[in-house]
């Protein structure tokens, strides 16, 4: 019996192990996704571009308008992408619920974080 229950502890750990490192792959995608559209979104068009006349103009045209939110929104994305990796490593660990809701949470910081550099950031 003692033999049987070993075999099984290790075999819990190895997917508990398995699937921790997936979460946090994915933790690492989609903090990873979030940081390059920010950035894509705030690099300046290339020279000679012309911008189409829209109010607000079309990502990349005001780059003086964008860099600030795209820092903001980097520094808060790192912020969150630890807070989950902690999470994650912990809590969630324990709870499957856990896991879901931090990269569920991550998801959305995401989305918020590049709608607020498309648009310039709070206006005023």
């Amino acid at each position: 019996m003692g033999e049987a229950d070993a075999k099984t502890q290790i075999s819990g750990r190895t997917v508990g192990v398995f699937v921790l490192t997936v979460e946090i792959v994915l933790a690492t995608v989609i903090a990873a996704w979030a940081l390059v559209d920010i950035w894509r979104l705030a690099y300046p068009a290339d020279a000679g571009t012309a911008c189409a006349l829209i109010y607000p103009g079309p990502p990349g045209c005001w780059p003086h308008a964008r860099f600030t939110p795209a820092f903001i929104s980097a520094v808060v994305i790192s912020l969150g992408y630890s807070t989950v990796v902690f999470l994650l490593m912990t809590v969630a660990q324990r709870r499957a619920v856990g896991a879901i809701l931090a990269l569920g949470g991550l998801a959305v910081l995401g989305v918020l974080a590049t709608q607020f550099v498309t648009w310039g950031g709070v206006p005023g």
